[in-house]
Parts: structure tokens; C-alpha cells; sequence
């Protein structure tokens, strides 16, 4: 099969491209800067390309492939700008519509739980979505349109909702990266909230390959959440970190403040995730 990636070079992407090196997969990446691809594996090969540019040939210019993995989105880690909404928004509707209209089958998008906004408890793909962030909002109205053109165009979406995967090569603002930066620091204590919120926390090797099955399917997904089904406390997180590394590190509760964006505890429901792959991953 033949695979192009936007945003391969980015935090998931890494760990993605780890997993498609082992098949017979043609990878393609797609990407703005070169010196960001320090190693190209036997079965990859680069394009040089800005998605934003206003140009019609995209599926033509990827080679038409079999199917894209659609990783890139800027403006981040700031979910609160409107650069989500104005300028990221109408850019990925009109990078993803040109692939599609052109003859693009398959398509795999990585969406976010931001989408659910403020909504409590495990959540599944029925549930309403309910956006209060800019981030999310341009996210979950990008979905809805990408869905609407499956009613005149046949193509195979997978709407990837993503909860909180942690790792390597993490943005280095990511409560993952902050707390090996303090042990590196030689820290003695790690400030973080209130500790009591609860997320989805998922390893990104496990993220990237969910990804890489969704590529596989031979059916329409839709939406599905990837995520560890498992409600955890940030001070658990953190204290597991600490354990799994034998860090002596402590962390120091209310030192941060909560994100008031967040919802104060919600995970995912992968229930569709566990039918769909068989139990055949990691839950």
C-alpha cells in the first residue's frame, strides 16, 4: 500500500514511521523542512510541500496514494488561539477537500478529546460533542465537514479522537517533558495542579499503532477514540513516572494551576477500539 504522511516528522508522526519501517508499506512524507528527516528508512521517500499553499494537485503531487495519514496541524500547544479557528480551519478544509475531490479513498485524520469539551465520566463516540476551546472547535467542525462530503464522495474516513498520549519527542511544555527536564535539572521537587483531575493517559508507541491499523481497515471507521480506557489522577501519572524510573524526584501538589478549559475527569470509551481491532493491541 502506498502511504503518505503530513506531520511525520512531528511527535506522533516519529512513532508512527517506527512502525510503518517494518512493513512492505511505500511511506511517503510530507513535509516543509528536510532537516527535520534525519534518517529516511529503506521504504520512505520526502516531499517537499507547505499543505497551506493554494494548490489542486495535491493527490497528484502525493503520487495518489492509497491512503493518508493526516497528522499536521499548527498553532500548537496554544489551544486557546484563534489561529485554529481562522487560519488553521479553512486551510485543512481546503488541503483535505482537493485530495478527496481528486480520488483520495482512504483517509485517516488524528482529531482530539478537546472535542468533547467539558463533558464528564468515560466517554464514548455517541456522545455529544461539545467544544470550548478554539482548538477543539476547529477540530470538531473540520470532522462534521469532512463527514458531510462522504455523502457525495466515496472515500473511507477514520476520525481518530486522540485523549493524552505521552512519550518521546513530546512538546517540551507537555507534563510528560517538564518532569524528565526537572529529573535531567537535578530537581529535588516537580510542581504540578491540584494532582486530582483525572485524564486518559496513553503511551505514543501504543497511539502510533492504532494509527497504522486504522490504514489497514478495509471499512468506513468514523469516529473512534484512542485512548487507555483507564481514568487516572495527574499526581498518579506523575508518581508512576516516577516509580517506573527510579527517580527520587517529588511532586509537589498545588504549585500549578488547573487548566480551566479542561474537563476535571474524563477518559475515553474503547469500547468501538476493542471490537474493531479484536482485542488484538495492548487492552
Amino acid at each position: 500500500m502506498k502511504i503518505a504522511i503530513t506531520g511525520a516528522t512531528g511527535f506522533i508522526g516519529h512513532h508512527v514511521r517506527n512502525i510503518l519501517k517494518l512493513t512492505d508499506n511505500e511511506v511517503l512524507l510530507v513535509t516543509r523542512d528536510a532537516r527535520k528527516v534525519s534518517t529516511l528508512f529503506s521504504n520512505e521517500s520526502v516531499l517537499l510541500a507547505n499543505i497551506g499553499e493554494f494548490d489542486q494537485e495535491w493527490f497528484s503531487k502525493f503520487g495518489e496514494p492509497d491512503a493518508v495519514l493526516h497528522l499536521a496541524w499548527g498553532g500548537l500547544p496554544n489551544y486557546l488561539s484563534q489561529h485554529h479557528i481562522l487560519v488553521e480551519l479553512p486551510m485543512q478544509i481546503r488541503f483535505l477537500t482537493s485530495l478527496i475531490e481528486s480520488g483520495l479513498k482512504k483517509l485517516v485524520v488524528t482529531g482530539t478529546c478537546y472535542e468533547y469539551g467539558s463533558l464528564m465520566g468515560a466517554l464514548s463516540e455517541h456522545h455529544e460533542t461539545m467544544p470550548s476551546t478554539q482548538y477543539g472547535i476547529a477540530k470538531n467542525n473540520l470532522r462534521k465537514i469532512l463527514f458531510e462530503l462522504q455523502q457525495r464522495k466515496n472515500y473511507e474516513l477514520a476520525w481518530a479522537r486522540i485523549f493524552y498520549p505521552y512519550g518521546e519527542g513530546q512538546s517540551k511544555t507537555s507534563l510528560y517533558s517538564q518532569l524528565h527536564t526537572a529529573v535531567r535539572n537535578g530537581e529535588n521537587e516537580f510542581p504540578i495542579n491540584n494532582g486530582k483531575q483525572i485524564l486518559d493517559f496513553i503511551q505514543v508507541e501504543e497511539v502510533a499503532r492504532v494509527l497504522v491499523r486504522l490504514l489497514d481497515q478495509s471499512s468506513n471507521i468514523g469516529v473512534i477514540n484512542i485512548g487507555s480506557g483507564n481514568p487516572q489522577s495527574v499526581y498518579e501519572f506523575v508518581h508512576q513516572q516516577i516509580n517506573k524510573n527510579g527517580w527520587s524526584i517529588i511532586p509537589k501538589i498545588g504549585l500549578k494551576s488547573v487548566r480551566d478549559y479542561e474537563s476535571p475527569s474524563f477518559w475515553a470509551d474503547i469500547t468501538k477500539m476493542r471490537v474493531i481491532f479484536e482485542r488484538d493491541l495492548w487492552i
